[in-house]
């Protein structure tokens, strides 16, 4: 991580890095994206269907599984897991207004705030600083693939609650539409509005939530990633999909013993070799 980054991710608990999936490669992992949501169910290759998420949109295609280390994210990963990362698993997100209308998203609750602490107790997660470095044993980054303006709905945080010492008050945050309260109207919640290409990283300790999405000609489409400790539990990756990815990728899923280093982690960048 560069001193800017470990800076802003201790203080807010999140880092938005902007305008780092470029070009082809942005091209064609949302043209990946389009086809995982545009296929009928029953056509989807074993393993992909829809339960609420995409799930495994991550490996889907190469172009969407590469990102599971790219570039401007590994290092982070690296840092942030003390050179021992294991990817656990990767869902797409897709957010549209009739969606949200027709209740489709029910299993979301609209502007419900949520982090680790309150859903898994205190001891669930950890956050450290020492010798100059940060260590997050459970941390989401979310690539984005289209954009994301004011008002449009989406990511809200409370930046710095990763490291509260006290409960969230129960109703810090309603979101009721028959009394027209906007929670983002109150400075607590940030709205991060990234734009595609950009990848946003948050803690699990980090209370956030989500806003309806408003806008009806545009949509939102992201990945879910999600990383832990290689010596902290295990990947539910079902055959099908193991089976689709990539050395590199599967060494990531790998749960090792602390201390073991995975040859991956030995390089600056990886590249998927099948």
């Amino acid at each position: 991580m560069t001193p800017k980054q470990r800076y802003l991710f201790d203080v807010t608990g999140y880092l938005h890095l902007e305008s780092v999936i470029t070009g082809d490669a942005l091209a064609e992992a949302a043209e990946a994206v389009d086809r995982y949501i545009t296929t009928p169910p029953d056509e989807l290759p074993s393993g992909f269907e829809q339960r609420g998420l995409h799930q495994h949109g991550f490996a889907f295609d190469k172009s969407l599984e590469c990102l599971t280390m790219h570039a401007a994210l590994w290092p982070i990963i690296k840092e942030l897991t003390d050179n021992q990362p294991r990817f656990g698993r990767g869902s797409l997100k897709h957010d549209k207004h009739d969606l949200w209308k027709a209740g489709e998203n029910a299993h979301v609750n609209p502007g419900g705030l949520h982090c680790a602490r309150d859903d898994y107790g205190w001891y669930s997660t950890r956050y450290e600083a020492g010798n100059g470095r940060i260590y997050c044993d459970n941390f989401v980054c979310f690539p984005y693939f289209t954009d994301v303006y004011p008002g449009d709905g989406g990511l809200i945080v409370i930046p710095g609650s990763h490291k509260s010492e006290f409960d969230r008050p129960k109703a810090l945050l309603t979101l009721d539409e028959a009394d027209g309260i906007d929670p983002i109207d109150d400075p607590v919640f940030v709205n991060i509005t990234p734009k595609a290409g950009d990848i946003v990283i948050i803690s699990e300790l980090l209370t956030h939530g989500v806003l309806r999405w408003k806008p009806k000609d545009r949509d939102r489409r992201f990945l879910v990633l999600r990383y832990f400790p290689q010596y902290a539990g295990t990947h539910g990756l079902p055959q099908p999909i193991l089976d689709r990815l990539s050395p590199e990728t599967l060494e990531l899923v790998a749960s090792e013993p602390y201390g073991h280093i995975k040859e991956i982690v030995k390089q600056d960048t990886v590249t998927l070799t099948v």
